[in-house]
């Protein structure tokens, strides 16, 4: 008996499968257009090229018979004709007639080609024979032919009666027409590329959406995992609605040792982890809260580079206040001569000379200068240290990591932070990559606070909070 909790499985499944593959047909319309268009002008210009008019000749050899004087019985008269006639027909089948009309025919035409290709009828007095090619000359050359050999083969075999032959042939003239649909019509090619065209867009249209991996919505997002999502944005640099929700609910993190930390993490490169940390911390800034950025990237240093961007400040170690305990500071443009944590992980500057204080935002902790072994650097006891002491001068320290896919960085930080917030690129991150990256934090110990998509926009065509609703709902 098979188990129906085995059935309804599999009918979930296959289900996902054809919502999956319907959502991706959806996506990928416009490619599908294109390759309709480019698939139509292409057949539509080979097919009026290429196209070439047919000539059908064709006779109607009408015999007269003196059997039916010779004969008293009608009906023997008539047998004796047909087999007369049916003679004439096997006789312009045979390889003797065909083989010298193909030589003079020329133009590849072969004997036996003509013995498939010649159409001969026979009927009551009367003999029809067609021929078709795409040289009318041809076409008109062959059926002549015939003719010839039938009159040749009625004055020389046909038995006589009182000196008369018994089948004589009264009529047989050749016409030579095109065949109707043959030719160059730019309105038949145009028809016939539409038509072979949208059987093109429709196979390219089904394959890419059968073969697309990447995640698109949030159902994506939650046949990976089941973690809430925290919130939704289009663009994370140009999205502040959807980053006061994001900040909103990162202010309820629960502590780890006392520390509100929280590692916001990519699958990959591209899907705005940085820019996500860099807009959510500001905004909680912005609250009130007392906020730090740590730039856990010692290799991309995206939140480095952004913050820089947004400030206008150059390289070097001095800004224009200390942090909030009063101190010097010291983080700059992070590229690779500036302090932050690599040089305060190596021990190489203390916690008041890395961490940059700036006006009206989060307080940063750069990327540092660059080092050849990040996440050793990493997976040492200083950042425990740094995050306890910093626990105590702030009330959020919201940190950005390298893509888990990349190499080990932030899998050495996941354990050790408050909740592991994976960032999830709609449209640029495959679902192989997402669920790789779940099962590596799964296999860290680590189960992710919840989830944050960017990108919603793009991908999925909709408001950045029907993404949300519907997680939520769920």
């Amino acid at each position: 008996m098979v188990d129906p909790h085995y059935l309804s499985s599999k009918i979930g499944v296959s289900r996902m499968q054809l919502r999956t593959i319907g959502r991706n047909m959806r996506h990928h319309w416009i490619s599908t257009v294109a390759v309709v268009l480019v698939a139509l002008v292409l057949v539509t210009a080979a097919h009026f090229s290429t196209s070439k008019p047919s000539y059908t000749s064709q006779t109607s050899i009408v015999f007269t018979s003196r059997a039916f004087e010779s004969f008293r019985d009608p009906d023997s008269a008539t047998a004796y004709t047909t087999s007369l006639i049916q003679s004439y027909t096997n006789y312009l089948q045979s390889a003797n007639v065909l083989n010298p009309i193909a030589e003079k025919a020329g133009n590849g035409v072969e004997g036996s080609a003509l013995q498939q290709s010649v159409q001969l009828k026979p009927g009551p007095l009367m003999l029809q024979i067609s021929y078709e090619n795409t040289d009318r000359g041809t076409a008109d050359l062959v059926v002549r032919e015939l003719v010839s050999a039938v009159r040749r083969a009625v004055s020389t075999t046909t038995p006589a009666a009182n000196g008369t032959p018994m089948l004589q042939i009264v009529q047989a003239g050749v016409i030579t027409d095109q065949v109707p649909g043959t030719g160059r019509s730019i309105p038949r090619s145009l028809v016939i590329g539409l038509v072979i065209g949208v059987i093109i867009g429709l196979v390219h249209l089904f394959l890419r959406a059968l073969l697309d991996s990447r995640v698109r919505d949030v159902e994506d997002v939650l046949e990976v995992t089941d973690a809430s999502v925290l919130g939704a944005l289009g663009d994370p640099a140009d999205s502040s609605e959807g980053i006061a929700v994001l900040a909103h609910n990162l202010g309820f993190v629960a502590p780890r040792e006392g520390v509100h930390s929280v590692l916001l993490v990519s699958s990959v490169p591209g899907e705005g982890a940085g820019a996500t940390a860099l807009g959510a911390a500001d905004a909680l800034a912005a609250s009130g809260t007392r906020t730090l950025l740590i730039d856990a990237d010692l290799r991309g240093r995206e939140v480095t580079r952004l913050a820089v961007n947004d400030t206008g400040s150059g390289t070097g170690n001095g800004t224009e206040s200390g942090n909030r305990n009063g101190t010097g500071t010291g983080a700059g443009s992070g590229t690779g001569g500036a302090r932050g944590l690599s040089d305060l992980l190596a021990e190489r500057a203390g916690l008041s000379d890395v961490v940059t204080h700036r006006e009206g935002v989060a307080d940063l902790l750069a990327a540092g200068s660059r080092v050849g072994n990040p996440a050793e650097l990493l997976a040492g006891g200083g950042l425990d240290s740094a995050l306890a002491r910093l626990g105590a001068d702030y009330d959020v320290v919201v940190l950005a990591g390298a893509p888990l896919l990349t190499g080990s960085d932030s899998l050495v930080i996941a354990p050790r932070v408050a909740a592991t917030v994976p960032v999830v690129g709609l449209g640029r991150v495959r679902k192989p990559d997402l669920l790789q990256a779940v099962e590596l934090l799964d296999a860290s110990g680590v189960v992710p606070g919840g989830v944050v998509l960017t990108g919603t926009g793009r991908a999925a065509g909709r408001d950045p909070y029907s993404a949300l609703g519907t997680a939520t709902a769920r």
